[in-house]
C-alpha cells in the first residue's frame, strides 16, 4: 500500500517544502548589519570651511554619535555633516551590494526641511586614496518630517549618484549607476533647503537589511529544482509508458509552459536593466534593440533611419543656482514630457548627464526636424517648478548611403554643437551645418 502511494508522498513532501521555502523566504535569506556608537568605527564631523564657507561643526558626544553645527551663509550652499569610516584609509570598505534596505534611528533639531544620507563607494576605476571626494556619492535626500517616526527605512534603490560628482570627475556612462560593493563611508549631512542656523543631531543606530540571495535568484532556484524534478519525472514516465503517446505530449506541454514562464520573467528583468533609474527613459543598453532594428530596416527595406541628439541648455547653471534636487527634477520632468509626445515607434533614451537621444525609425530628415522642433517648443514653454526656465538644443541627422552608425551619431553631435554655438534653444539639421 505504501509503495503504491510512494510517488504521491514524495510529491506532497516537495510541495510542502516549496511552500515552506516561499513563506519563510525572508527568514531564511535575511541578513543584517547594525552600526551603533559601540561598534568601534572611526567618526568625524565636517563643515563647509573646506569649500570656503564659515559654518562650524563640532562633536558634542562621540560616544553617542551626537554632534552640532551652525550653518552660516558665506558659502552659496552651506553644509555640515557626520562621517562613519568603515575603513579609516577610505579604500577597503564593506560590500553592501546584497543589502536592499537601510534603517536610521536619528534625532534632529534644527531649521532644515531635508537631510541627506551618502553611501560612498571606492572603486579604482574612478577613485583615488589621495583625493577624498573621488569616492562615488550614492545619495538620498529625505524630508525632516519623516523624523517624527521612531525609525526611518529606505530602499537602496532610492539612492542615486549625485550629478555634481558625475560632472566634476567626468564619469563615463557605464560607471554612472549607484554602486555599493565597496562602501567606505556612511554620511549624514544637512539638506539643500533652508539650512541656515543651528542644527543638533544624534544618530542612535544604522541598520542595513539584505538577503543572502536576491528574491529573483531564490525563486529561480526553486523553479530550477522543480524543473529538474519535472525532467526526471518525464524521463521516468517516458521510459515506463513509452506506448502512451498522449501522456508524453502532455508532459512536454508542461515543460513548454514552465519555460515560457521563465522566459517572461527573464524578459521582465532584462527590461528593468535597460532603463535609467532617475528619468525612466531607456539607457544606452536600452536603445540597442531600436538601433539594430532601424539599421536592419534601412539596409534591407530602404526605410530611413534618423537620429535626434538633445542637450539641456545651461544645465550646470541650473544645478548651481537651484541645487541638484531641482536639477534631478528637471531631468525626470523633461523625460516625461518627451515620452508623452513622441510616436510609438520612436525610442527615447538618456545618453548621459543632461544629454538625450531620440531614435526615429522609418523617418526622413524633414520629418525628424519637425519632431525636434515640436519637442523643443514643448520644453521651452513648459512651466517647471521653482520658476526654472529650461530650454534644449537639438542636432538632427539621418543615415545616408555608405555611412556607419558612428558617422550618424557624429553628424547628429556636430549639428547639436552648431545649435549650441548659434545661441541654444535651437534645432540644427546636419545638412544645414
Amino acid at each position: 500500500m505504501l509503495a503504491k502511494w510512494r510517488l504521491e508522498i514524495i510529491l506532497s513532501s516537495l510541495v510542502l517544502l516549496t511552500v515552506l521555502a516561499i513563506v519563510s523566504e525572508k527568514t531564511i535569506l535575511q541578513a543584517s548589519m547594525v552600526i551603533t556608537p559601540q561598534s568601534g568605527y572611526f567618526i568625524e564631523v565636517y563643515d563647509d570651511k573646506r569649500s570656503g564657507g564659515d559654518s562650524q561643526a563640532e562633536m558634542v558626544n562621540p560616544q553617542n554619535f551626537q554632534w552640532r553645527c551652525t550653518l552660516r551663509n558665506k558659502f552659496t550652499y552651506p553644509y555640515c555633516g557626520f562621517e562613519i569610516f568603515l575603513d579609516p584609509k577610505r579604500e577597503h570598505g564593506l560590500d553592501l551590494s546584497h543589502y536592499n534596505k537601510i534603517r536610521l534611528w536619528l534625532d534632529y533639531q534644527g531649521p532644515n526641511k531635508t537631510l541627506r544620507v551618502y553611501l560612498r563607494n571606492f572603486d579604482p576605476l574612478y577613485s583615488s586614496v589621495d583625493i577624498e571626494p573621488s569616492t562615488k556619492y550614492n545619495q538620498l535626500e529625505f524630508s525632516t518630517d519623516l523624523l517624527k517616526n521612531q525609525m526611518l527605512e529606505f530602499s537602496l534603490k532610492d539612492f542615486f549618484v549625485a550629478d555634481w560628482w558625475l560632472v566634476e570627475y567626468k564619469i563615463p556612462p557605464q560607471l554612472r549607476h549607484p554602486q555599493f560593493d565597496n562602501i567606505t563611508l556612511i554620511e549624514v549631512q544637512t539638506g539643500s533647503v533652508d539650512p541656515i542656523g543651528e542644527h543638533n543631531f544624534r544618530l542612535k543606530k544604522v541598520e542595513l537589511i539584505g538577503q543572502r540571495l536576491t528574491t529573483e535568484k531564490w525563486y529561480l532556484m526553486i523553479m530550477l529544482v522543480w524543473l529538474g524534478i519535472i525532467v526526471l519525472f518525464l524521463a521516468y514516465r517516458i521510459a515506463s509508458l513509452n506506448s502512451q503517446v498522449h501522456s508524453q505530449k502532455k508532459r512536454e506541454a508542461e515543460l513548454l509552459e514552465i519555460n515560457s514562464l521563465l522566459d517572461l520573467r527573464s524578459k521582465q528583468l532584462e527590461e528593468k536593466s535597460k532603463t535609467d533609474s532617475l528619468t525612466g527613459a531607456f539607457n544606452r543598453e536600452g536603445i540597442e534593440e531600436a538601433i539594430r532594428i532601424g539599421l536592419w530596416e534601412w539596409r534591407s527595406q530602404k526605410k530611413p533611419l534618423s537620429l535626434i541628439m538633445m542637450d539641456i541648455d545651461h544645465f550646470k547653471k541650473i544645478n548651481d543656482e537651484y541645487g541638484h534636487a531641482v536639477g534631478d527634477h528637471v531631468l525626470s520632468t523633461l523625460s516625461n514630457i518627451v515620452k508623452q509626445h513622441i510616436r510609438v515607434n520612436d525610442l527615447f533614451a538618456r545618453w548621459g548627464g543632461e544629454e538625450f537621444v531620440l531614435v526615429c525609425r522609418n523617418t526622413k530628415i524633414e520629418q525628424a526636424r519637425l519632431i525636434a522642433e515640436k519637442t523643443r517648443e514643448l520644453i521651452a514653454t513648459y512651466n517647471f517648478n521653482h520658476d526654472v526656465k529650461v530650454t534644449a538644443s537639438f542636432g538632427v541627422a539621418t543615415l545616408n548611403a555608405n555611412e556607419t552608425l558612428e558617422q550618424l551619431f557624429n553628424n547628429a553631435d556636430k549639428a547639436l554643437y552648431q545649435a549650441k554655438h548659434e545661441g541654444r534653444n535651437k534645432v540644427v539639421v546636419v545638412e544645414d551645418v
